[in-house]
C-alpha cells in the first residue's frame, strides 16, 4: 500500500501509524524513502548500543519501543511539550521524534554518543553526562521522562540517585516511563537458554533472584563478561558498575513511590521482555 508521503513528511506530528509504518518498512522501500525519516547511526556505534547491524533491525526496534511507549503512555507522545530521553544511546527511540514540535533533549554518558546525535540528529537537543552527577537542567525540566534500557543494567544505589534526579528535573504532574526486567524477563531467562545465554550472568544468580521476587526484590548481577570496564573506561576515570538488573513490580510499587506515583506496570511490554512502569510525579 503506498504510503502519503506529504502526511509521513510530517514526522512525529503526522498520522502516527503511517508513521510507524513507513520507519518499518516504507522507507526501506520507497524511492528516496530514507530521506524523509531519521538517518541512521554508523555500524559500529549500532553495534555497540544495540548488537545489531543492519538499518532495517535497528529501525524496527525503534519501531516497537515507539509503539510500546505510546501504549502505555497516558496521552499521544507528540502532545508532550519537553521530553527528556534519559539514555539516548545513538538514537535508536530519538530517530522516531523526528519532526517533534516540542523539546526533545537527550542525555547520554557515552561522548562518543552524544556527539553523533548532536551532528545527525537536529531535532534533538544531546547533553553528555557523568555517571553519579546531577543532570544538567533546572529543577522542573520536562513534562515527560522516557528511559530505556538504563535501570536496567544499575545496581541500588545508583537507582536512587537516579530516580531523585529525574523526580528533580521532572515538572510536577509529569510523567515518566522507565524499563525495567522484571516477572516477565526473569521468566524467560528461567525457561529460555537464548535469553539466559544473552544476559552472561552466572547460573547461580538466576535461581538467587527467583528467591527473592516474593518479596519486593531487587537483583543486581554483575555479568561474565566484563563489558562495564571495557564501556565505562572510555569515558570516565570512576569504577562503575554494570550488570543486569532484575526489579519486582513490588519493589517498584515500595521503593519508588517514595519519589512518584506508580500509575502502572506494563508488563513485557517491549519485545515480552522489559516491562514499562509508568510514573507521575507527586
Amino acid at each position: 500500500m503506498p504510503h502519503d508521503l506529504e502526511r509521513v513528511s510530517l514526522g512525529v506530528e503526522g498520522d502516527f501509524q503511517e508513521w510507524l509504518d513507513f520507519n518499518l518498512t516504507g522507507a526501506f522501500q520507497t524511492p528516496n524513502g530514507l530521506s524523509l525519516v531519521a538517518p541512521f547511526p554508523p555500524t559500529e556505534l549500532m553495534l555497540w548500543t544495540t548488537g545489531l547491524v543492519n538499518p532495517a533491525d535497528f529501525a524496527s526496534h525503534g519501531c516497537d519501543i515507539f509503539k510500546a511507549l505510546s501504549a502505555a503512555s497516558p496521552k499521544p507522545l507528540n502532545t508532550f511539550s519537553s521530553i527528556l530521553d534519559f539514555g539516548v544511546g545513538v538514537g535508536r527511540l530519538a530517530r522516531m521524534f523526528k519532526g517533534f514540535r516540542g523539546k526533545y533533549t537527550g542525555v547520554d554518558v557515552d561522548k562518543r554518543h552524544i556527539a553523533w546525535v548532536s551532528a545527525a540528529l537536529d531535532h534533538v537537543d544531546a547533553h553528555a553526562t557523568a555517571p553519579r552527577r546531577r543532570l544538567p537542567f533546572p529543577d522542573h525540566s520536562f513534562d515527560a521522562v522516557i528511559s530505556i534500557s538504563v535501570f536496567t543494567h544499575m545496581n541500588e544505589r545508583d537507582q536512587f540517585f537516579y530516580l531523585e534526579e529525574l523526580a528533580r528535573v521532572a515538572q510536577p504532574g509529569a510523567t515518566l516511563m522507565l524499563t525495567v526486567h522484571g516477572e516477565r524477563a526473569l521468566r524467560r531467562a528461567e525457561e529460555e537458554p537464548g535469553i539466559f545465554d544473552m544476559l552472561q550472568v552466572p547460573p547461580e544468580s538466576i535461581p538467587a533472584t527467583r528467591a527473592v521476587f516474593p518479596q519486593p526484590g531487587f537483583s543486581f548481577i554483575r555479568q561474565h563478561r566484563n563489558f562495564a570496564n571495557a564501556f565505562f573506561k572510555y569515558f570516565t576515570r570512576d569504577r562503575y558498575e554494570y550488570g543486569i538488573t532484575f526489579i519486582s513490580e513490588a519493589y517498584v510499587r515500595e521503593k519508588w513511590s517514595k519519589y512518584f506515583d506508580v500509575v502502572k506496570v506494563c508488563t513485557g511490554a517491549i519485545h515480552d521482555f522489559q516491562d514499562i512502569v509508568v510514573l507521575r510525579v507527586k
